[in-house]
């Protein structure tokens, strides 16, 4: 059985001292009880490391690392991997605030499905998130049983949320981290990012409740994928729902909605949407209800039909109600 000994936290920051102290206040504060936590500072000059360590003096848990600053990233989070001690690892974000029993809920639904790599959850957005007030969230939570099945879901729900992600360890430090590739997603990378630290038969849990995390909105908006991103984000997920007729009836329902979906945020109005989609279709990131979907007038018929049907179809996961 795994415990709170078998799992530590990562925090990124770069002179985000404000926001970072709600992020680390949230994990000391874990029912749990104390996981060791280490804040990883990329260059900040606004007094972060002076805030952590006061902060250390009263919480023994706590630790700081301070890296000069760099645009790679990725590197200070490979340091991250090769600092862990634990077969379970979270790399949090400075901006968000984690429910005071997210670790324990956690663990505990690892112990209940022990070939899973990935934990998550769904999430409110905050402007302004803080450690105040927090409400009981339920237990219940989606089980996906393998890669693939967790790929689908993916595509499919657009709640799953990067930062508190509980990964396996020895997936991270196995897992190849070619940022040129990840390139090509740009902003929207994360999804990919996550699904490809999976082994084909790792399993991963999503909590259901919005409770267990408080997403910082302020600043996130301004993620506005290019067409070549977009193109890219939904080749990536198709090659996981061609594997059978079930899944790739999903992907004909999913598709014109996260194509619209991803033409509107990304702001590039240059081309009309019809064509966006249809350049989308001709290099393999569309499909044939897509291509209904923008038939002027009958379009909208093929629209709300797909609506309707996603209702009845489910990703085939499995839903745990209880831990």
């Amino acid at each position: 059985m795994y415990t709170k000994e078998n799992i530590e936290a990562f925090i990124f920051t770069s002179n985000r001292k404000d926001y970072l102290k709600d992020a680390v206040t949230s994990l000391l504060n874990q029912s749990i009880g104390d996981i060791n936590i280490t804040v990883m500072d990329i260059g900040s000059s606004d007094g972060t490391g002076d805030m952590i360590y006061e902060m250390s003096k009263t919480h023994p848990n706590l630790h700081y690392f301070w890296h000069e600053y760099t645009d790679e990233k990725v590197e200070v989070f490979k340091k991250a991997i090769d600092m862990t001690k634990t077969e379970f690892v979270i790399m949090f974000h400075d901006f968000d605030v984690m429910h005071p029993d997210y670790v324990e809920y956690a663990i505990s639904a690892i112990n209940k499905f022990p070939n899973t790599a990935i934990v998550s959850t769904h999430h409110q957005g905050w402007s302004n998130p803080t450690n105040k007030d927090w409400k009981k969230a339920s237990k219940r939570f989606d089980y996906c049983s393998d890669k693939r099945t967790f790929a689908n879901y993916l595509y499919r729900m657009q709640r799953y949320v990067f930062s508190p992600t509980v990964y396996k360890t020895q997936n991270l430090r196995e897992h190849v981290f070619d940022m040129k590739y990840y390139g090509q997603f740009g902003g929207i990378g994360d999804k990919p990012f996550v699904a490809n630290t999976m082994k084909d038969d790792d399993g991963a849990i999503i909590f259901r409740s919005n409770k267990l995390l408080r997403y910082r909105t302020y600043g996130r908006e301004d993620i506005k994928p290019n067409y070549e991103e977009i193109i890219a984000f939904n080749k990536f997920f198709k090659q996981y729902m061609n594997h059978s007729m079930y899944s790739k009836f999903m992907y004909n329902l999913i598709n014109y909605p996260q194509l619209r979906s991803a033409y509107f945020r990304g702001h590039d109005f240059t081309i009309s949407l019809n064509e966006f989609i249809n350049r989308a279709i001709s290099e393999n990131a569309g499909c044939y209800w897509t291509k209904l979907c923008t038939i002027p007038y009958l379009g909208i018929i093929f629209i709300e039909t797909a609506h309707v049907l996603r209702k009845f179809f489910k990703t085939t996961y499995k839903r745990v109600f209880s831990l």
